[in-house]
């Protein structure tokens, strides 16, 4: 158990110093080839830090949700285990229509989209925009 809270610290350690993973001319964070608890770590100190990646552009993956009653598409960043989520709110760069142009609930998405904040709304700090989903 202490190994994977080192592992952990570790991981967040390291983002920190380096800042981004970085893979792609052009985009900021990308996480597409990192695992499920690397891509969880980054959302979790993105959250805790917004104003550090305001303007970024993220390169992602996780799950879709969608709000029908605020009309919000979301993706979903989980830990290893499953038990931990994250949901952010993307706005699409195109006007797209639910359900036709989104992928299944719970359905894998990979998204390119800057992140925006706002720490005058505390339910909702920080989301992506321009989304463009791939």
């Amino acid at each position: 158990m202490k190994r994977a809270y080192a592992l952990i610290l570790m991981t967040f350690l390291w983002l920190s110093f380096h800042g981004t993973i970085k893979a792609e001319p052009g985009i900021d964070v990308d996480l597409l080839a990192c695992s499920r608890g690397i891509t969880y770590a980054q959302m979790t100190q993105v959250c805790r830090m917004p104003e550090s990646f305001e303007g970024k552009l993220f390169r992602l993956k996780g799950k879709f949700n969608y709000s029908p009653t605020r009309e919000e598409p979301r993706i979903i960043f989980s830990d290893n285990a499953g038990c931990c989520e994250i949901m952010l709110v993307f706005l699409p760069a195109q006007t797209l229509t639910y359900p036709d142009d989104y992928p299944a609930l719970y359905g894998d998405i990979m998204i390119t989209a800057r992140l925006a904040v706002d720490r005058s709304n505390p339910d909702m700090p920080c989301w992506f925009t321009d989304a463009v989903i791939e």
